[in-house]
C-alpha cells in the first residue's frame, strides 16, 4: 500500500522515479503500491502534454485517475491523521513526502488532460511542502534534499530544479543519485554534454552501485553514444 513503512525502507533516491529519456521524450516507470504498476508513459521533453498514443498505453492496465486517487488518497488521510497525533514522528513526515512524490509520479501515468496534468503539479507540490518541513526538523538528509528537486522538476520549476541539484553537487559531490538526476535533468533539457557529464560523475560517486545510481548513469550513457552533442549552455 502506498504510504507504508516498507515503502519509506526501500532506497527512494537511487533516480526516485527510473526515468529513460530517449531522444525527446521521458519514461517514467514507477512502483505503485495500491493499484499494480502502470506502464510506461512518454512525455515530450518541452512539453507536459503527453501524445495521444501514449496516453492509451498508460491507460493499458486498467486503472484511472480515480482508481489511483482512491488509492493514494485513502492511505494519505491515514498517514496526516497520524502525523497530526504525533508531530514529533520524523518516519511519518517523511513518508508522507514520499508518498505524495510516489501519487504524483504514479498519477503522470494516467493524465488525460490539462486538469490532470493540474493535479499532478498539485501533488508534486504537496511532496516539496513535507519535504521542506521534513528538512527544516532533519537537514543534512540527502535523499530527502535530491527527492525534494525531483519533485520540483515535476512540479514544473525545472531550472529552480536545476540550480537545486547544482548547488547541491557543489556543497558535496559524493552522492551519486544526485548526479544522476542532475543529468537527467539536462537531458530533458537538450543539455546532452552536460548530462554526460553529470553521468559520468554518478558513476564514480556510486561505485558500488549501491543506490543504483551507476546502473543508471551508465544505460543513459550507452543509451546517449552517437547522440548529436548538445550544448552545455542553458
Amino acid at each position: 500500500m502506498a504510504f507504508s513503512n516498507d515503502q519509506s525502507r526501500r532506497v527512494r533516491s537511487a533516480v526516485v522515479v527510473v526515468l529513460l529519456i530517449a531522444v525527446i521524450s521521458i519514461a517514467a516507470v514507477v512502483l505503485f503500491g495500491g493499484v499494480p504498476a502502470a506502464p510506461k508513459g512518454d512525455a515530450p521533453a518541452g512539453s507536459a502534454q503527453r501524445h495521444a498514443g501514449v496516453q492509451q498505453e498508460g491507460q493499458a492496465d486498467g486503472h484511472t485517475m480515480a482508481d489511483v486517487d482512491a488509492s493514494y488518497g485513502a492511505a494519505a488521510q491515514q498517514l496526516r491523521a497520524k502525523y497530526d497525533a504525533n508531530p514529533a514522528d520524523p518516519s511519518t513526515l517523511l513518508n508522507l513526502a514520499n508518498g505524495y512524490f510516489d501519487w504524483g509520479a504514479t498519477a503522470m501515468t494516467h493524465t488525460q488532460g490539462a486538469e490532470d496534468e493540474q493535479h499532478v503539479t498539485d501533488l508534486f507540490n504537496e511532496a516539496i511542502g513535507y519535504y521542506d518541513r521534513y528538512l527544516a526538523e532533519h537537514p543534512g538528509s540527502k535523499s530527502a534534499e535530491v527527492d525534494r528537486a525531483v519533485s520540483i522538476f515535476y512540479a514544473g520549476d525545472r531550472a529552480k530544479a536545476v540550480d537545486t541539484l547544482e548547488a547541491f553537487v557543489a556543497a558535496d559531490a559524493d552522492f551519486g543519485p544526485a548526479w544522476a538526476n542532475l543529468g537527467m535533468f539536462y537531458e530533458a533539457d537538450g543539455r546532452v554534454e552536460d548530462a554526460r557529464t553529470a553521468y559520468g560523475r554518478a558513476i564514480e560517486a556510486d561505485a558500488q552501485n549501491t543506490y543504483n545510481a551507476r546502473a543508471y548513469a551508465q544505460q543513459r550513457l550507452d543509451a546517449l553514444d552517437g547522440a548529436p552533442a548538445g550544448s552545455s549552455e542553458r
